[in-house]
């Protein structure tokens, strides 16, 4: 590609998801707007709260690709386990290969990748805290299906970003229940994180007619979780969240 297209590329992530962002038929995808803006977004800490199908996962694989060329260094991607980090790792790498003028590959396997300009993309599980120690300064960190990434592993991955000024965490998930760090951190988080949060209704290519189907055959937990993105009890739950929350008297001092 030309000098002047690639530096246009650079300066807008947006191209390298149209360029190299394919569906299920292998056609191009036009970006909604909610995953344009979350190309371009530059926040440290994001959460992004999307239905099942919505296109979180290839909105952060177009991000993380073009990363890896204009950003090069360690790009991380956890899952509460290794077969669903190589998922998103996948995405990310079926996109690099379709853009043109991408620098070489010389390492490439399940889940390891890396390219001529020194970039590293690394698929971990995230099934304990003790897999994912040892890496530090990444350009990002990508925490697929985080509702299910236990508090542990969070904690474990925060310390490798504080030697990198400009390294991202990103966190993309439906709901699971009303508990965990990504809950909390979507709740009480305030101003430390950048949420986006997108429901099927949202989505053009998810139409009545199916969700009506999904909603007669799920749960109501389950249905509100995966496609209406609510924070609900699971069947887990012995005590529901309201009623816990309804024995609990702020007003009254610990000791």
């Amino acid at each position: 590609m030309s000098a002047a297209a690639d530096f246009l590329r650079a300066g807008d992530p947006v191209l390298v998801f149209t360029e190299g962002a394919r569906d299920e038929e292998g056609n191009p995808i036009v970006p909604a707007q909610w995953q344009a803006d979350v190309l371009v977004s530059t926040a440290r800490r994001e959460l992004i709260l999307v239905n099942r199908q919505g296109g979180k996962s290839t909105v952060v694989g177009a991000k993380c690709a073009h990363g890896l060329i204009y950003e090069p260094g360690l790009y991380l991607i956890i899952a509460p386990t290794l077969r669903q980090s190589k998922l998103l790792f996948r995405k990310a790498r079926a996109i690099l290969k379709r853009l043109r003028g991408a620098p070489r590959i010389v390492k490439d396997n399940d889940t390891e990748l890396e390219l001529e300009n020194g970039a590293q993309l690394v698929a971990l599980p995230g099934d304990s805290d003790a897999n994912i120690r040892g890496y530090s300064a990444p350009r990002a960190v990508y925490i697929d299906e985080a509702a299910r990434v236990s508090d542990a592993v969070y904690a474990a991955l925060r310390p490798m970003l504080a030697a990198s000024r400009s390294g991202q965490m990103i966190a993309l998930t439906t709901p699971y229940g009303r508990r965990g760090w990504f809950f909390e951190a979507w709740e009480y988080g305030g101003g430390a994180w950048t949420r986006t949060t997108i429901t099927a209704k949202d989505c053009p290519h998810i139409t009545a007619e199916f969700l009506k189907e999904e909603q007669e055959g799920m749960s109501d937990w389950q249905f509100r979780s995966e496609y209406l993105c609510e924070f609900t009890d699971t069947d887990e739950a012995f005590f529901s969240s309201e009623l816990i929350e309804g024995m609990v008297d702020a007003s009254l001092e610990p000791w």
